[in-house]
């Protein structure tokens, strides 16, 4: 269907400039009014006799399912009739300046969006699936999940650490972050524990200073702590709770420092020449990863370490001046070791999965002498 461009411009800007007032003048009204002024001429937009209020009633498809603006009335606050030059949609006569085309542009596209956000806010648009409009609740977002999700690889291992109460996957998941970072630091045990927590409990580091000594001498898998620990430690609970999200504060501070020492103690591979071969298992989301590590302090001293990997992989050893890196594409066994290991030094192991998009986990392996 074709339609006169002129009418339909009339009857768009007619549209934008609609008020909420414009509901309260009768079509008689509006007549009567259009045949007291000049019947032959529409009114320039800009003359001092327009009204911004206009009274328009369309008849267009186009536009008679939209509702008018209930805001405020627009003006074009121009008082002056000299300050732009008149223009009727029908004259074409007379042209505007370059400067002034620019200005009614402007103003124009700004009452098409404010009408189009009005139109949207009264009828907001659907999905496909939708009948009518729903109020949908905002998910809600763990951070502490999210910062965790690159170390969702590692974390299988993390449900079978020995202690009493299984703590969540989030707060296992931070722990384990942190003793990554503490692994090769020079700290003692106990201050690594509480390094390792005290991002879970900020404020608390004196209170995880005097459990960590409690906890580093408790047994790893009973559901008690022993006497022998002193009533400050009874003081918190002779028995833990059947949950971690059960527990006081002080119980999950001690629960969080026994997982803490766990994961550490995993993570630390220490040989001597008395314990020259060692095994360590690790359970990951793509299967179990082997390491054996044996330690040659004698004849050609060498650190080696054979690891059987559940997916194409890499293992890199980090010696003191040079390091070692074996790879493969496929599941299966690799090796890397390096040469003249000293006592009592740390050298770390990196393991990492292919296609995988998760950080390394790094071991540190620990030639003691006896």
């Amino acid at each position: 269907m074709t339609k006169n461009p002129e009418s339909f411009s009339e009857e768009l800007l007619a549209w934008l400039l609609q008020d909420s007032n414009s509901a309260e003048f009768s079509t008689e009204t509006g007549a009567n009014s259009i045949n007291s002024g000049n019947q032959a001429q529409v009114e320039p937009l800009a003359s001092s006799q327009a009204n911004p209020a206009v009274n328009y009633k369309s008849n267009s498809p186009e536009l008679a399912d939209l509702d008018p603006l209930d805001s405020e009335g627009i003006d074009f606050a121009l008082t002056n009739s000299s300050e732009v030059p008149a223009f009727s949609p029908h004259s074409g006569s007379q042209s505007l300046k370059p400067g002034e085309i620019l200005t009614v542009q402007d103003r124009f596209h700004a009452l098409l969006k404010r009408r189009l956000q009005t139109e949207i806010q009264r009828h907001p648009p659907l999905f496909p699936w939708e009948s009518e409009v729903y109020a949908y609740e905002p998910d809600q977002v763990d951070s502490t999940v999210v910062g965790q999700v690159p170390r969702r690889l590692w974390a299988a291992q993390l449900r079978n650490l020995s202690v009493p109460v299984a703590l969540p996957e989030a707060v296992l998941a931070q722990l384990l972050d942190q003793c990554q970072d503490l692994l090769q630091t020079s700290l003692r045990e106990g201050a690594k524990l509480v390094r390792a927590v005290e991002t879970l409990f900020p404020g608390h580091t004196q209170t995880l200073n005097d459990l960590a000594g409690m906890v580093l001498v408790s047994p790893a898998r009973s559901g008690t702590l022993d006497a022998q620990m002193g009533s400050s430690l009874l003081e918190t609970s002779t028995k833990f709770p059947d949950s971690y999200e059960a527990a006081t504060p002080k119980q999950q501070m001690a629960l969080s420092l026994l997982a803490a020492r766990e994961i550490l103690s995993s993570l630390t591979l220490s040989i001597s020449a008395s314990q020259s071969c060692l095994e360590r298992q690790w359970l990951t989301a793509a299967g179990l990863l082997t390491l054996e590590i044996r330690y040659q302090p004698q004849a050609e001293p060498r650190l080696r370490v054979q690891g059987r990997l559940p997916s194409g992989g890499s293992l890199k050893l980090q010696g003191r001046s040079t390091q070692s890196a074996a790879s493969r594409s496929q599941p299966g066994c690799i090796s890397v070791e390096v040469f003249d290991p000293q006592p009592n030094q740390t050298y770390p192991l990196t393991v990492e999965f292919y296609d995988q998009e998760q950080e390394p986990l790094v071991f540190v392996i620990q030639p003691l002498s006896d």
